[in-house]
């Protein structure tokens, strides 16, 4: 028997958050610094993977030595500078609000930084007292392990079974269901669904998401 949604866990970039290209130049801007030229698949390579991730694998591909700490500080500086203009998602914030007016408990798991995460919750009016969210530096390891997803659980006293995950990348969604938890996995592209994993359900609009989680759409309830 399927136990009843006690938490829905968020994830933030590209699920909340229209910020995936957001990411994306602020990694254009410090290759294009160094001489760099990116290539149009390197969104492609780069989705759902964390910063030192990101900068490992540019490392490699570009056959460069950039100083971490330097090369975080710089895009950091781009994305902020940029992140008061980041939108919701389509739809996305009428769900969340709609999910935590049905007094459901929330929390949102992210791969990026304490920083970047609070910049995007401060640019989506999503700052709360009460709000759990965690980022990478959180944890000891980023999606796709489970712990970030573990440790929002445990931080709202709920188990893995009575939680629920909506997620728009595979990682996230491997991180999810590693953790034990079910997982609605709502991507930006239908194309992207034959690279989730297996026990993921599939969302195609925001509407298929509120009946998921069991919660009413309203037209009081609107988006930033």
């Amino acid at each position: 028997m399927t136990q009843a949604i006690k938490a829905v866990l968020w994830d933030m970039d590209g699920t909340l958050a229209d910020s995936e290209a957001l990411h994306l130049s602020t990694l254009v801007a410090v290759l294009t610094h160094h001489g760099i030229e990116a290539g149009d698949d390197l969104h492609a390579s780069i989705f759902g993977k964390t910063g030192r991730e990101v900068h490992a694998y540019c490392c490699e591909r570009f056959g460069i030595d950039f100083d971490y700490g330097q090369w975080s500080m710089a895009r950091a500086r781009h994305y902020l500078s940029e992140a008061p203009k980041m939108q919701a998602r389509s739809g996305a914030l009428s769900v969340y609000h709609a999910v935590r007016a049905a007094g459901t408990r929330q929390a949102i798991v992210s791969n990026s930084s304490r920083m970047l995460l609070e910049a995007g919750l401060r640019a989506l009016d999503l700052q709360d007292p009460q709000l759990i969210s965690i980022s990478v530096n959180d944890v000891r390891a980023g999606k796709p392990d489970p712990e970030p997803y573990q440790r929002a659980a445990w931080l709202l006293r709920v188990t893995p079974e009575e939680t629920i995950v909506v997620e728009d990348s595979p990682t996230g969604a491997r991180a999810a269901i590693a953790a034990g938890m079910r997982v609605l996995a709502w991507p930006e592209r239908e194309s992207a669904a034959g690279t989730f994993p297996e026990g993921a359900r599939f969302v195609r609009s925001e509407h298929e998401l509120a009946e998921a989680l069991g919660v009413q759409l309203t037209p009081r309830v609107r988006e930033r």
